[in-house]
């Protein structure tokens, strides 16, 4: 059965509203105390971009890989690099989805040498909507050994209309250093525990407490996850995109993207299975 095109799926309870997407496994939208807690595209055009992630489940790679590798023939979409998957990655696919009660259940077949990845990767991304708030649960499988880290790319602004009305709070002791193309090259030490939202950031964190907390005016966000860190970007790049909490094109929220090390790339193997987890909490302050 083909899939025509992108649908939305909601889920509701007395505290927190969710729109999912099937493009890209997405989170549209997420309301709490009905409130926007997402830099979200008015424009519903915009959000199907293949250039943009809000929201939507990246991979099989997240992050920038160079395309110089002799098993894998990657698609570039970042000059000479792969980003997040590469052009025809996992965030630009329409999923399967059934609903059940409080959970929506996304799957896709990523077929082999999709986007340059070997081996034909099943993949199921569950969410299941919380008392105040919703977790994501990622489960993958594929018949060949292959690069696999995914992640939800969502932008939070927690009912503000810019990242400086923000702090972002997590327990680190090392970051990534990239070269000038953005890519990783070697761990950096970090000094004390982070507010990194004081500046301009595109940048991955090893963590010591998998809880990330970010903070507004009126609400609170905790993140936790099993990745071994997570990609922090401050939404300094103009896009071009009016979203609901801002009339702005950039530094609207921040991308928190818990991911497994972009050092280490680990490959899932046939027979093993992989499964991660993020987890979003709000509170009102």
């Amino acid at each position: 059965m083909e899939i025509t095109g992108p649908s939305f799926i909601e889920l509701k309870n007395k505290n927190v509203s969710v729109k999912l997407c099937t493009l890209g496994a997405s989170i549209y939208r997420i309301k709490f105390d009905n409130t926007d807690m997402l830099v979200t595209p008015k424009n519903k055009e915009d959000f199907f971009r293949k250039n943009v992630y809000f929201g939507k489940i990246i991979g099989r790679v997240a992050g920038r890989i160079q395309l110089n590798n002799n098993r894998y023939h990657l698609q570039h979409n970042d000059g000479e690099l792969s980003l997040h998957g590469g052009f025809d990655g996992i965030s630009t696919k329409n999923f399967f989805y059934i609903k059940e009660d409080n959970k929506v259940i996304f799957t896709y077949l990523s077929k082999d040498n999709e986007a340059g990845y070997p081996g034909n990767l099943s993949l199921r991304v569950v969410y299941e909507l919380l008392d105040d708030g919703l977790r994501i649960n990622f489960f993958s499988e594929v018949d060949k050994p292959c690069l696999l880290s995914l992640t939800n790319h969502s932008y939070f602004c927690l009912g503000e209309d810019s990242v400086e009305k923000l702090s972002l709070f997590l327990d680190s002791n090392e970051h990534i250093e990239v070269d000038q193309h953005l890519l990783p090259i070697e761990r950096k030490p970090n000094n004390k525990k982070l507010n990194v939202l004081n500046e301009d950031i595109d940048t991955f964190f090893y963590l010591k407490d998998k809880a990330i907390r970010l903070n507004g005016s009126q609400y609170s966000l905790l993140v936790k996850s099993d990745f071994e860190g997570t990609q922090i970007f401050t939404d300094h790049f103009d896009d071009g995109v009016i979203t609901f909490n801002s009339d702005s094109t950039n530094h609207r929220g921040v991308a928190i993207e818990p991911q497994d090390d972009q050092l280490n790339r680990k490959e899932l193997l046939p027979n093993h299975k992989y499964e991660r987890y993020i987890e979003y909490r709000f509170k009102k302050l």
